[in-house]
């Protein structure tokens, strides 16, 4: 299928005739994303295709927009990494298999495979910002490489690029927005994103990543510097949180936040790797978790009239993953879809939450007065 039939068939229903008074989601398919050949790393090439091939044999496959990408150019990746960092991830895959550092394992096309991950954040970006009439309202990016641990100049935790803040740095440079959010809920602190955006206020940044774990960054005292100083905000969870403390991060943290920001663009770095089955974790967040934060935010999206742009981060459990993005597109698109998980059933509270969840609302107030009322 070439990528302007991906487009054009987009189900029975041909969207030029779409009643809009639906939500309209869908997904930006990566053709291409086995050239990043890991082997047997855990980011590896049987983590998609397993949630595409779900997704097209469930009766939710034909209400989906489907969208290909395109490559990010040199030009937009450097809006967030150095160019000769860039450089230096094109010449390594002309070496490869090489690792960049102890966790990134790149081959041959792994250049090609991260500019492909990068400019499908990039198309989604351009489809929920133009004004059409078929515009959806949301678009969830099936891509891999990760890539909310890529710095400046350094590739860090299976990511080359940091595809959120290419694809925010993007929005910003190519329409006339003044304020996009991203949102970071990966098991893992998304320290690539915290360090580009430190002194930005031009993009908030809220991560809830489980504390501690890897890669150790993301404590609650870590609120941006500069003219930034209060747009980045990390919620570090307790191990064994999940929907319920998760639940409560987004009523007292996440949406007053988002609400008083208010965007012109929504960007969510989605990393379903704090599932209860996830191997590379210790939380309880179940498919109906999932589908709830995805919900909410596009609630929230829709209040303030603007895009929702979803990137596939991690997840690593291919058992589990289709079940988990079948759940966040029903959450995006208001559509059922299974989320019975014996995995996440019964969780105790996680300990310490309340006394974590105070200590982030006191130091969040300072500058957001809403998330202490």
């Amino acid at each position: 299928m070439s990528a302007q039939d991906g487009v054009t068939g987009l189900g029975s229903i041909p969207h030029a005739y779409y009643g809009r008074e639906e939500i309209l989601t869908g997904v930006v398919l990566l053709p291409g994303q086995e050239l990043h050949d890991t082997g047997e790393h855990p980011d590896n090439v049987r983590r998609l295709p397993g949630v595409v091939e779900s997704l097209r044999a469930s009766g939710n496959w034909e209400r989906l927009f489907v969208l290909y990408p395109r490559y990010a150019r040199v030009e937009d990746l450097a809006r967030s990494h150095d160019e000769r960092y860039v450089e230096l991830v094109r010449s390594a895959c002309v070496d490869a298999p090489v690792w960049l550092d102890t966790d990134t394992r790149v081959s041959e096309g792994s250049f090609d495979a991260g500019a492909l991950a990068a400019g499908a954040a990039l198309a989604a970006v351009d489809a929920v910002a133009m004004e059409a009439y078929w515009q959806p309202d949301s678009l969830f990016a099936l891509i891999r490489p990760p890539g909310h641990h890529a710095t400046p100049d350094r590739a860090m935790g299976f990511c080359l690029f940091n595809h959120a803040s290419v694809a925010a740095r993007y929005a910003l440079a190519t329409y006339p927005f003044e304020r996009v959010a991203i949102v970071d809920w990966d098991v893992h602190h998304g320290n690539g994103t915290q360090e580009i955006h430190w002194k930005d206020p031009s993009v908030l940044y809220i991560s809830l990543h489980q504390w501690p774990l890897y890669p150790g960054t993301g404590w609650l005292d870590e609120l941006g510097a500069g003219e930034g100083e209060g747009y980045t905000v990390n919620i570090p969870m307790p191990p064994g949180s999940g929907d319920r403390e998760y639940g409560q991060a987004f009523d007292a943290v996440v949406e007053p936040m988002l609400r008083s920001f208010a965007p012109e663009l929504l960007i969510v770095s989605a990393g379903q790797d704090c599932h209860a089955a996830d191997t590379l974790s210790d939380q309880m967040v179940s498919a109906a978790g999932f589908r709830s934060m995805a919900q909410r935010l596009s609630g929230v999206a829709s209040d303030l009239g603007v895009g929702l742009v979803v990137l596939h981060e991690g997840g690593y459990n291919v058992s589990t993953l289709p079940q988990l993005d079948h759940a966040i597109l029903g959450g995006l698109g208001g559509f059922e879809t299974p989320t019975g998980d014996p995995f996440a059933e019964g969780a105790p509270l996680a300990e310490g939450w309340s006394d974590r969840l105070c200590a982030v609302r006191k130091r969040v107030a300072r500058y957001w007065p809403e998330v202490g009322q």
